[in-house]
């Protein structure tokens, strides 16, 4: 469930004036241009295993289940809807070690949706896994925020089967809840990047240590569903 604003008080003294940027934000900006094939392949991979892991198979993508129901690699991770001005969403870490992802009810499904997204990565790189792994640009998780969200809310595989069936970039758009400028550039980065199946097991580590129980459910859908089938470009690009 999501924790109201009465609740805050007990997560620790946080400032979301206008005048604060969301954590990661400061600092060099990146473009999703300058990702490498490497970077992206992760960034594609950890959003296709949270889906998995929480067994969402089809858009649109309730990003708030997944929030609602984090895995133990997000650590205190609640949910908080509250004004934020400017922002749509953003990431905190509070005094007494809980982590907030908080997002604007005022603003529209579609806005909350693409920011929670975003702010799940943001999330990621501040986590004790993404240290231990050394995350590309976790020191900036704004850098490829937008990138993931996207990957999350539109994954390739996804994208590459509905491109099958339609050739509208509308009815695309309608399919996967998501605004049509967006929709296209997905539609771009699905036809310009392709999974490498050598970086299984780095992207397996992503995500999962050895022990823990969904590692090979991930490899299953990542790698056998994913990396080997054939990848050519939507038919459908515009």
């Amino acid at each position: 469930m999501a924790a109201t604003k009465r609740e805050l008080l007990k997560l620790g003294e946080l400032d979301f004036s206008l005048h604060t940027l969301p954590e990661g934000e400061v600092g060099q900006e990146y473009s999703d241009e300058e990702l490498s094939d490497t970077d992206a392949f992760l960034i594609e991979c950890l959003a296709w295993g949270l889906l998995q892991v929480h067994d969402i198979k089809a858009p649109p993508v309730d990003v708030r289940e997944i929030l609602e129901h984090p895995l133990p690699i997000f650590k205190r991770l609640t949910l908080l809807e509250l004004s934020l001005g400017l922002y749509d969403a953003a990431y905190r870490s509070c005094l007494d070690g809980s982590r907030l992802i908080v997002v604007d009810p005022a603003r529209s499904r579609v806005t909350q949706r693409a920011g929670m997204a975003r702010e799940l990565y943001v999330a990621f790189c501040h986590s004790q896994r993404a240290i231990e792994l050394h995350w590309p640009r976790r020191e900036q998780p704004h850098a490829y925020s937008d990138f993931f969200a996207r990957c999350l809310l539109m994954p390739a595989a996804w994208v590459q089967t509905a491109c099958a069936e339609t050739i509208s970039l509308e009815t695309l758009a309608a399919r996967f809840d998501v605004p049509i400028q967006i929709m296209t550039e997905r539609l771009g980065e699905v036809a310009r990047r392709h999974p490498r199946s050598d970086l299984r097991e780095s992207l397996t580590e992503a995500l999962f240590s050895l022990k823990e129980p969904w590692r090979d459910r991930f490899l299953d859908f990542v790698a056998n569903e994913f990396l080997e089938k054939p990848q050519t470009p939507p038919r459908c690009f515009p």
